[in-house]
């Protein structure tokens, strides 16, 4: 199918006072999933119950603080309403209070489905759009393998590992995949919201922003593992990588718990198959809307800069 047109849709959004995994100036903030917003300014937020309890575990400044002890708590499946638009959350099928934000206008609009993410038991909900991230698992035609436990076990006996991660949902994610298998050390924005880790391990998850930092000084690297790191990460990983000796080997892997491209057309079919708005990496937009075209769906791509400013 051809690509369709999102004016309509991203101008409604644009228009009202809700702000999606944003903190802009005036507007209320919706948070999705934990990391999802990259700034948190002060001011009036909303999220799921339990991602407001796991922020409540991250460091914070006091006027963010504030703002979390303001915020209002939403449980799926029950409505609310920001200005013109009525909301209802869903469970993404990822960790942290990870959800789906369904939208319509009070009068009259499209029904529209927000994801930062889709878990493979992610709760479908009937839409006329979906705005989705791309994401490797699903936008590459090539991926990079998902996490695999034993070779990293292996290489964990040999000397130390860093597995490198976007957000604390992604921590979450390979710290399920691993529990009871490898191991774990993580960095300290990421050590409240993960069980049984052990700062002697071998194995440390760390953050893609925090390479180089003191925290690893003290570790000789066998290997890098970057989890759906995007091209300016890589960049800065395999820099950082050259300087040091012995320099370890490096190797791109992709999250466990993320849809792959049968799970997000089977999770579109459940949706009522919604015209779908990529927005992200515009190497990774490309490849998902060429895939979903092939698959029978409407799409309408946009790259990072112009989709993430209105969203």
């Amino acid at each position: 199918m051809s690509e369709i047109d999102p004016g309509p849709v991203v101008q409604l959004l644009a228009r009202e006072r809700l702000a999606l995994d944003d903190t802009s100036h005036g507007r209320t903030a919706f948070f999705s999933h934990l990391g999802a917003s990259p700034r948190l300014r002060p001011g009036p937020w909303i999220g799921h119950r339990d991602l407001l309890y796991a922020l409540a575990l991250a460091n914070l400044a006091p006027t963010q603080r504030e703002s979390l002890a303001r915020a209002v708590l939403v449980e799926h499946g029950r409505d609310f309403g920001v200005g013109r638009l009525r909301l209802r959350t869903a469970p993404s099928g990822l960790p942290l209070g990870g959800s789906l934000l369904w939208i319509e206008p009070r009068d009259a609009g499209p029904r529209i489905l927000y994801a930062w993410a889709v878990g493979p038991k992610a709760q479908a909900v009937a839409a006329d759009w979906l705005l989705l991230r791309a994401h490797p698992a699903f936008g590459l035609d090539e991926p990079p393998p998902v996490l695999d436990a034993a070779p990293l076990a292996t290489a964990a006996a040999l000397g130390d590992v860093l597995v490198a991660v976007d957000t604390a949902v992604t921590a979450r994610l390979v710290a399920d995949h691993l529990r009871g298998r490898v191991p774990l050390a993580a960095h300290p924005r990421f050590a409240p919201h993960l069980d049984g880790l052990d700062a002697d391990a071998s194995v440390v998850l760390w953050p893609h922003d925090a390479l180089g930092s003191r925290g690893l000084r003290r570790r000789k690297l066998l290997a890098v593992l970057l989890v759906d790191a995007p091209e300016y990460v890589r960049a800065a990983a395999e820099t950082w990588v050259r300087g040091l000796s012995p320099m370890p080997d490096m190797a791109a892997v992709t999250a466990p718990g993320i849809v792959d491209r049968d799970g997000l057309v089977a999770f579109l079919d459940a949706c009522d198959r919604p015209a779908v708005c990529l927005r992200g990496d515009p190497a990774i937009v490309s490849g998902a809307n060429a895939f979903l075209q092939d698959a029978g769906f409407r799409t309408a791509p946009s790259g990072e800069a112009h989709q993430l400013r209105l969203l």
